[in-house]
């Protein structure tokens, strides 16, 4: 693979914007790296497997009387499956007449785009798992009402509010930006949003606010007129069994958000009831078969006793489901909509870890980079090809992501 180098005699010093991105959304969540695979001789691989422990739950009783009660041990499997690289090399003769500061020039472009994959990555692999949601999509939200719904739905799940983050896409921040330009107090952050384009922080219960260019995007479902009812009472689980859909016509994709009447929130400490009905998503593809929707696969699941019940009570046969993107939540229709999902979490909520790779036995230099407080592990190779004069290099990341505890995020649509 030929380079294209600049060798005259005198070059100036590199000119023009670097490409970057602002990647927040991995610096943001927990990001881990598992020491285990540095003292393993073959190093990590694609396919591994780490369990994250989740914190236990435990239901209040009263009375004097001994109430002992079953531990639930509950872990999430987090799969290292992507191996990140960038690669690139040069020959002797580059070397000698055109390579100077290859850091800068070459090394720290190389890690801006692995960092670039690895944050669209980790935000694909979770935004479509979380099931608080507010706003509607295809609609940029234009007022601080919706940023506070989303921040009270993630304190009603008992998720400590001292600690909030929101990656908003730009268009998004610049929207919440101008409703923000049009209030009267505090004068500092109308002026700081005025000038920066970017919501001041703290605000709006959210502690910092980041413009995140790699916010992710997916095209909602699709129905004719229908009215979505549940079909049959007393279920629980994750399948829920549906009826009342455009027969043959409506289509409910991963990641479409919805409510059944008269199911509520329960706070996962206190158990009260938050008066908030209980957000729902969908997580695979479902199309209708005649007017029915059987076994929609759904999150969270539908829990109504134990120590890990999360709603009030199970849905009445009949209840209404309203879907995000109906018209009306009766005899409404949904139209197919390319919807921004902008996201509000706390760091708990998802994870990214690294591990490290093989380190190859001769012919390469390989040096890692290691880092248990950025979470990462990141390998350097460097080689020498005597058939061809090349000196190949290359960097690599072997990761995973996954959602660990989902209720410390809400979906704020666009």
């Amino acid at each position: 693979m030929a380079n294209t180098l600049l060798t005259s005699t005198i070059v100036t010093k590199e000119t023009g914007f670097k490409y970057t991105n602002n990647v927040r959304f991995v610096s943001q969540i927990t990001h881990k790296y598992d020491p285990y695979y540095a003292s393993q001789p073959k190093g990590g691989k694609s396919g591994d497997t780490i369990f994250a422990r989740m914190p236990v739950r435990f239901e209040p009783k009263t009375g004097q009387a001994l109430q002992q009660q079953n531990i639930y041990e509950l872990s999430v499997p987090i799969v290292m499956e992507e191996q990140f690289q960038v690669a690139f090399g040069w020959s002797s003769a580059e070397a000698a007449l055109s390579i100077e500061e290859v850091d800068d020039r070459y090394i720290q472009p190389a890690v801006n785009t692995l960092a670039n994959q690895v944050d669209v990555y980790a935000y694909n692999k979770v935004f479509k798992d979380v099931w608080n949601v507010v706003g509607t999509p295809g609609t940029q939200p234009s007022a601080f009402l919706t940023l506070t719904t989303a921040v009270s739905k993630i304190v009603n799940q008992a998720v400590d509010d001292k600690d909030l983050v929101a990656c908003l896409a730009p268009l998004t921040m610049a929207t919440m930006a101008n409703a923000n330009s049009t209030l009267f107090n505090p004068g500092s952050a109308v002026s700081e949003s005025y000038r920066s384009g970017m919501l001041e922080s703290p605000a709006s219960g959210i502690q910092r606010f980041y413009r995140e260019p790699n916010v992710q995007s997916y095209v909602t479902g699709s129905s004719t007129a229908a009215t979505p009812l549940v079909d049959g009472a007393n279920q629980t689980g994750s399948v829920l069994n549906t009826k009342g859909w455009a027969s043959g016509a409506s289509t409910l994709k991963k990641g479409d958000h919805f409510t059944i009447g008269g199911v509520y929130t329960l706070n996962p400490l206190s158990y009260t009831n938050t008066a908030q009905l209980q957000d729902f998503v969908v997580t695979a593809d479902t199309t209708s078969v005649g007017t029915e929707m059987d076994t929609l696969p759904i999150s969270p699941s539908i829990i109504v006793t134990g120590p890990l019940r999360n709603v009030s009570n199970s849905p009445a046969d009949g209840a209404v489901i309203t879907v995000k993107g109906f018209t009306t939540p009766a005899g409404g229709t949904m139209t197919a909509t390319q919807a921004l999902v902008n996201l509000v979490f706390h760091k708990e909520a998802f994870t990214f870890v690294t591990v490290d790779l093989l380190k190859p036995a001769g012919g390469v230099d390989c040096e890692f980079f290691r880092s248990k407080a950025a979470g990462v592990s990141m390998r350097f190779l460097s080689g020498y090809d005597m058939l061809n004069d090349q000196n190949p290099s290359r960097l690599d990341i072997l990761g995973g992501a996954a959602s660990l505890q989902v209720r410390g995020a809400c979906a704020v649509l666009a």
